[in-house]
């Protein structure tokens, strides 16, 4: 069976994007672990994060007013910008 224009277009792009982040998709991480690399790359940028309470953080960028983010937010934001780019 011969592959069609569309379909060499589809691997092409796939291919490059894959060039383009240097890894290919894997299965995604658990949350914990999401949350614990993203503020490591976060702490290299010279943020810095203050547990408050449980369930609560404080975040404090460079030359900027702190703002307090919940575990909730950090949920919701794996759950929303995170995992869809894994399942299409």
């Amino acid at each position: 069976m011969k592959m069609g224009t569309a379909q060499k277009q589809n691997i092409s792009v796939q291919h490059r994007q894959w060039n383009k982040l240097g890894v290919q998709k894997t299965n995604p991480v658990d949350f914990d672990k999401w949350f614990l690399i993203s503020l490591r790359k976060c702490e290299k940028k010279g943020v810095k994060f203050t547990f408050l309470c449980p369930g609560l953080v404080r975040i404090q960028w460079p030359e900027k007013t702190a703002i307090l983010r919940t575990v909730a937010d950090f949920e919701r934001e794996y759950q929303e910008e995170y995992l869809p780019k894994f399942y299409f």
